[in-house]
């Protein structure tokens, strides 16, 4: 059995950026984007005490809302942990705060039979061993300092010693999210990438890594799953001419950490397109939620994962265990698959009836999962003009967007 199987069955992840930048309310960049003075930002520590914080009901939303995994920003790119990390002082034990949030979250979803995977940032704005175009110095003055290489050299040291801390003190971890590759990166090994890869494995033989230590693919390592980033693939995803395990990251409202007064989050339709969309090319969604500085979901994003749960109470079985289908799907739709059966994902309510296409005389039963009503098979009207293997059918009326179709082949 592979190690990634848990992975391709689960289909469906929840994605968490949580940090000091939720106290500014303007998003996981805004360290880089705005001119703070020295030690300014930092002082954000005193400040942090998401007295809010209830990491069982982010795990019963998630795991409500179909959800199977947690991945979770241990740090990002500002170099603050939201770990006890045994490498620096900069952490959420050192708040106002003082609780190992990391620690808490993982007790919460496994609790719930989720499992957990890490975030974590190659780089780190913070570290004099790091220099890039996409990091303050350069965004904020356009000009950009060259580590020396005893500087580099602790800065590979750092990060090595921060990912082992993860890897040891916080139980079986499922996943590794590094982030990010930079472009300015091609065609270098700037983050030790084989050394780090070897002490992540011996620790976790299990665990599933990520792409992102490198900008190029076609070099000499194979990752454990690949991580396009805000879009439903149009293929399934191959790496080498071989096809690989992937997940697609996205938002639910549009922004990855906190943004105050951020208001209306991606429609249902959306989000249940987006993943089914992922599904039908043997992919992953990871779907992001920022909490607050009080360490809570907006109302907006909590009521949107309510919606999430009543549509997967229905609907679910179109998901968990599914994969892309051996038929095109028709018009206004897309298939997932498991077994002998399709679900055919309607985007919105059809005009009319539905033309199947390569299905004729191959179909058991075609039913609406969401009610169990029996959809009709038109077996003479309206064919004249069809390809000799189309099959005609008519969804109910009542049909909306978001609908699945359960289509048991013969």
């Amino acid at each position: 059995m592979s190690k990634a199987q848990w992975f391709t069955r689960a289909r469906f992840g929840l994605f968490i950026h949580w940090g000091l930048y939720t106290l500014p309310g303007r998003g996981e960049w805004i360290f880089a984007r705005s001119d703070w003075q020295p030690g300014e930002y930092e002082k954000l520590m005193e400040k942090f005490n998401p007295s809010g914080f209830d990491p069982y009901e982010w795990a019963r939303l998630a795991k409500a809302a179909g959800m199977k995994y947690v991945v979770f920003t241990t740090k990002h790119h500002d170099g603050f942990c939201m770990y006890d990390s045994c490498c620096t002082e900069y952490k959420v034990t050192n708040t106002a705060y003082g609780k190992d949030v990391l620690a808490m979250l993982l007790e919460a979803f496994r609790a719930e039979g989720l499992r957990v995977g890490l975030y974590h940032s190659l780089p780190d704005w913070t570290h004099p061993g790091y220099a890039d175009e996409e990091s303050p110095e350069y965004i904020r003055h356009q000009r950009l300092h060259t580590p020396t290489a005893e500087e580099h050299r602790a800065f590979c040291d750092y990060l090595y010693n921060q990912v082992e801390c993860l890897m040891t003190r916080y139980g079986k971890i499922d996943l590794l999210f590094f982030d990010y590759t930079s472009r300015t990166k091609k065609g270098m090994d700037y983050f030790d990438r084989k050394r780090i890869l070897e002490m992540v494995y011996r620790h976790q033989p299990d665990i599933l890594v990520n792409d992102r230590l490198t900008y190029e693919k076609e070099i000499d390592l194979d990752f454990d799953y690949y991580t396009p980033e805000v879009a439903v693939m149009n293929q399934p995803l191959e790496v080498k001419g071989k096809p690989v395990a992937w997940e697609s990251c996205a938002t639910i409202n549009g922004f990855w950490g906190h943004v105050n007064n951020a208001g209306k989050c991606r429609e249902l339709i959306s989000l249940t397109g987006g993943l089914a969309g992922c599904v039908s090319v043997d992919g992953n969604l990871l779907l992001n939620v920022a909490p607050d500085a009080e360490g809570r979901f907006s109302p907006e994003a909590t009521a949107r994962l309510t919606e999430l749960a009543r549509w997967f109470e229905s609907n679910g079985e179109s998901i968990t265990g599914c994969g892309k289908a051996a038929y095109p799907p028709p018009f206004g739709s897309c298939y997932t698959a498991a077994d002998n059966i399709l679900y055919c994902h309607l985007f919105f309510p059809p005009i009319g009836d539905m033309i199947l296409p390569q299905l004729k005389g191959k179909v058991e039963s075609i039913s609406l999962l969401r009610t169990g009503e029996t959809v009709e098979i038109v077996p003479l009207w309206g064919y004249e003009l069809l390809k000799e293997d189309d099959l005609r059918i008519r969804v109910p009326l009542d049909a909306v967007a978001g609908d699945v179709l359960r289509i048991v082949l013969k």
